[in-house]
């Protein structure tokens, strides 16, 4: 009912502004009987006759004249309103959220994003630690970059984006690994001391093969699993990507090399809405693009 009052108020500001009923038709590219509908559902809403008719020109009644300023304050409020969600839609501009960890944000969004944000000064990034409990709409979180597991991918169709297949790794300081018993085989894992980083007490291997492990330190955050590494306290199963600087300065090393651990998919996971805005397409994009040229 508002949209068809608010539709019927613009025919009649553009009649007024015409002084007739086939300028308005031709402005709005309707016909002049849609427009005399228009009119008249109007006036039939309001109880009132706004246009005084004849066969040479509309002109308004007093209380037309009245209503027409209300109804050109509306008009053009709501032909602003317009404007600005086409902008908000069409242009780079307001805030970007992205929900993520310290690690990816840091050393892999951050620097992809760097130059776009630089570009796009009416454009605002805002990094947010994903939690569990994540509302995406709640939150008003644009994209959600994480790590799931390779078979969960799609599960949420078009609103998963792949960034990247990551692997994932097996490590441990160099003083842990000198202090404990030499790790030869997977069975060999069962007696050393891990820091749970997904709560698991089994890990599984590409080929299949399972092992049980025991733990006595667990934390949800890689940044710290990490750290509890580096400190000598376990070994950590985590994401290539979050143990990269770690092990290509040599605090970490690799534990059984040889034997593949299943890999993760870092996807960028979108709120469920039918129209993403254009900063959110071409946010994906740069991603989309950084990490297939990462090795």
């Amino acid at each position: 009912m508002i949209l068809d009052n608010l539709r019927a108020m613009a025919v009649f500001v553009a009649v007024v502004r015409h002084g007739s009923f086939s300028g308005a038709a031709k402005e709005l590219g309707i016909t002049t009987s849609a427009v005399s509908q228009q009119i008249r559902s109007l006036e039939n809403e309001l109880g009132a006759v706004l246009l005084q008719r004849s066969t040479r020109k509309v002109s308004l009644t007093e209380v037309g004249e009245l209503f027409h300023q209300s109804a050109m304050q509306m008009v053009a409020a709501a032909q602003m309103g317009w404007h600005q969600v086409s902008c908000f839609r069409d242009e780079i501009m307001g805030n970007l959220t992205i929900a993520t960890t310290p690690q990816v944000a840091c050393q892999y969004l951050m620097p992809a994003l760097a130059d776009w944000l630089a570009q796009n000064e009416s454009l605002s990034l805002n990094f947010m630690v994903r939690g569990e409990e994540l509302d995406m709409t709640h939150d008003r979180v644009d994209i959600c970059a994480g790590f799931v597991d390779i078979k969960d991918v799609g599960e949420h169709d078009k609103n998963d984006v792949l960034l990247a297949h990551v692997p994932q790794l097996l490590l441990a300081s160099g003083d842990y690994l000198d202090r404990h018993t030499p790790i030869h085989s997977i069975d060999d894992l069962a007696e050393q001391d891990f820091i749970l980083l997904d709560g698991n007490r089994t890990i599984a291997f590409a080929t299949g093969e399972t092992v049980a492990i025991k733990s006595r330190l667990s934390t949800n955050s890689s940044k710290i699993a990490l750290n509890l590494a580096m400190s000598h306290q376990g070994i950590i199963k985590v994401n290539a990507l979050d143990a990269k600087p770690f092990v290509q300065s040599g605090e970490l090393k690799n534990v059984l090399a040889g034997h593949e651990l299943p890999p993760l998919a870092l996807v960028a996971r979108l709120p469920d809405k039918e129209f993403q805005p254009i900063k959110v397409q071409r946010c994906l994009d740069i991603l989309v693009k950084h990490f297939a040229n990462i090795e």
